[in-house]
């Protein structure tokens, strides 16, 4: 299956069930507990699981500690909005690693610089290739097997900008790559759970600035006229 049989109608793709289509804001200490609590799992030494039971500020504190790159949009980017959803095929498809030193290995590998991409090579060139780049292939493959047996992965974290950007994977692009290749072999995407950071456009929001500020230049102009023309 490639990423265009969703259009085409030759896979068999499940779609979110109706309740989980619709993004459902949620409060930052939720996620951050959650993605604290995913790093603790698997890397216990490199974060403070007492941070986890805290305020938000000590589990930003300590999710900064452990991964300064990929969380640090969490307290640059401010505000941040937050959502849980079910990613649709489109979505899942073009999920990108967040940029920093870890983003190199994996654009490395993939066919167009999405994870899905990374997929598509490990189905033409194997394992291997993951191994000589520097990424756990062994965690791509034990993801994609507990796939196979059933399971559901915890939701990925997320982030995107106002406007039509690119949505970054900042946490688990070893489950969204497995994910995708899961679908390439069996011909079924599993619909993947997602926490998704929306923050600030900076080219975006400056633009909007100035169109609000001409709209208000306006407004303020044309009830000038009006009550000249009532004096």
């Amino acid at each position: 299956m490639s990423r265009t049989d969703a259009s085409s109608g030759t896979s068999s793709l499940r779609s979110p069930p109706p309740e989980n289509r619709t993004p459902v804001q949620v409060p930052e200490e939720r996620v951050l507990r959650a993605w604290l609590a995913h790093e603790i799992e698997h890397d216990a030494a490199a974060v403070d699981s007492e941070a986890v039971s805290t305020n938000t500020a000590a589990m930003l504190d300590a999710l900064l500690s452990a991964k300064p790159g990929a969380a640090a949009f969490v307290w640059r980017e401010q505000p941040v909005r937050w959502y849980r959803l079910v990613l649709e095929w489109d979505q899942f498809v073009d999920l990108r690693p967040v940029d920093g030193p870890d983003d190199l290995l994996w654009r490395a590998v993939s066919t167009d610089g999405t994870l899905f991409g990374v997929a598509e090579r490990i189905t033409e060139a194997g394992f291997g290739l993951l191994e000589d780049t520097g990424i756990d292939a062994g965690a791509v493959r034990s993801y994609r097997d507990d796939l196979a047996a059933g399971a559901q992965f915890d939701p990925l974290i997320v982030r995107t900008r106002r406007g039509a950007t690119p949505w970054f994977v900042a946490d688990g692009n070893h489950r969204a790559t497995a994910a995708a290749l899961y679908a390439l072999e069996t011909g079924q995407y599993e619909p993947v759970p997602a926490y998704v950071a929306v923050t600030a456009n900076p080219v975006l929001e400056p633009i909007l600035v100035r169109i609000r500020g001409l709209l208000q230049r306006l407004a303020g102009r044309s009830i000038g006229h009006r009550g000249r023309r009532g004096l």
